[in-house]
C-alpha cells in the first residue's frame, strides 16, 4: 500500500533536518511492508529549508521535496497530496509535537479499520498532553465554538496529525475553500457532515520549539479566524443537507 506522507514546512531550517531523518528512521522501522514517501512541502520558505530539503531529497529516494510559491499551510498540503498518488494521504507538523509512536495507529485506523479518516485528538482521555495555559484555554473555546456552530462531534479539528483515504481526497478536497490554518478543521467538518467516517486517536502532544524558534502560530489571532471561518462554513453546510 502506497503511503503519502505529507509535511508543511515554512522556514523551517532549524529543525528540518533532524526531524526528517528522525520521521524517516521511524517509518523505516514501523511502516516497512508499506510503499511510503515523505513530501516535503515548502510553502515559500525564505530561509535555508530548501536547501536542506534537497539534500534530504538528494540522499533519500524516499523523500521528496516540492516548493509552493503561495504561502498558507492548506495549500502545502493540497499541493502535496494531490500531486503525489497515494492509497493513505498524511499530513503532519514538521515539528514533530506530536509523538511518532502515534503514527502507526492513524494509518492503521485507515488502512485496517477501513475508516476514511484518522485524527490525531489532544482531548481523548488517553492522550498526553505538555502545553501553555493560554493554549489550553484557546483550544477548549475552540472546541465548544466548533460545536455550537457547526454541531461537530470531533474533539480536535486543528491538531495536525492526520490520515485519510483516496475517496476524501476525491470528493471532499475539491470542497475546500480554505487555503490556510482552517484548512485541516474544513476538511473534518465537511467529511463528518458528508458521513464519511472518522476516528479520533489519542496522542503524546508537546510544545517543542526552543525560546529562538517559537510557533509560527498567533495563538489569538488564529482564534478569532477560525471562529469567523466557521462562521463562514456554517452557510455552506446548510447546502449540503
Amino acid at each position: 500500500m502506497k503511503i503519502n506522507i505529507t509535511t508543511p514546512c515554512l522556514n523551517e531550517g532549524k529543525i528540518l533536518n533532524n526531524n526528517i531523518i528522525a520521521l524517516f528512521n521511524f517509518l523505516n522501522k514501523n511502516v516497512a511492508e508499506d510503499e511510503w514517501q515523505i513530501i516535503i512541502a515548502d510553502n515559500n520558505s525564505t530561509d535555508n529549508t530548501a536547501e536542506i530539503a534537497k539534500e534530504l531529497e538528494d540522499r533519500f529516494k524516499q523523500i521528496k521535496y516540492f516548493f509552493i510559491s503561495q504561502k498558507g499551510k492548506g495549500v502545502a498540503i493540497r499541493h502535496g497530496w494531490k500531486n503525489f498518488d497515494a492509497d493513505i494521504y498524511v499530513f503532519m507538523d514538521a515539528d514533530l509535537s506530536v509523538d511518532l509512536e502515534a503514527l502507526p495507529k492513524l494509518i492503521s485506523a485507515v488502512k485496517e479499520e477501513h475508516y476514511d479518516i484518522a485524527v490525531g485528538s489532544r482531548f481523548h482521555k488517553q492522550s498526553i498532553i505538555k502545553r501553555s495555559i493560554a493554549r489550553k484555554m484557546i483550544s477548549k473555546l475552540y472546541r465548544v465554538a466548533k460545536k455550537i456552530i457547526t454541531n461537530s462531534y470531533i474533539s480536535d479539528l486543528p491538531c495536525g496529525f492526520k490520515a485519510a483515504n483516496k475517496e476524501i481526497i476525491k470528493k471532499i478536497l475539491p470542497l475546500i475553500k480554505n487555503n490556510e490554518w482552517f484548512f485541516d478543521s474544513e476538511l473534518i467538518i465537511l467529511s463528518e457532515k458528508c458521513g464519511y467516517k472518522i476516528k479520533e486517536i489519542p496522542v503524546k502532544w508537546e510544545e517543542v520549539r526552543e525560546s529562538g524558534d517559537k510557533s509560527r502560530v498567533k495563538t489569538i489571532a488564529l482564534g478569532f479566524n477560525y471562529i469567523k471561518n466557521l462562521i463562514e462554513l456554517r452557510k455552506r453546510l446548510k447546502k449540503l443537507n
